[in-house]
């Protein structure tokens, strides 16, 4: 927690900023649904999630080989997601 006279501080710079930009106060306050999502996955899921994407794409593509390429390496990732690499 931050001492009273630094929070005070704070709370008269964030109203400052709220009348000079009000529209910049309104982004940096708001967070949509995708950059909460967007910054709560890993690359690893990343990683899924295009494999699964360019699975699904390969699957109506009539692609066989990319369906299961791109599918197997999606649940290879997604199975591994609680492995460690340990460098010694």
């Amino acid at each position: 927690m931050l001492p009273r006279d630094e929070r005070r501080r704070l709370r008269e710079i964030e109203q400052q900023l709220i009348g000079d930009d009000p529209k910049l106060a309104r982004r940096l306050t708001e967070t949509s649904a995708w950059r909460r999502l967007w910054a709560l996955m890993s690359p690893r899921m990343a990683l899924v999630v295009f494999a699964a994407v360019i699975a699904v794409v390969c699957l109506f593509l009539g692609e066989g080989g990319g369906v299961l390429s791109a599918g197997a390496l999606a649940a290879i990732v997604f199975l591994s997601r609680n492995w460690q690499i340990r460098l010694e």
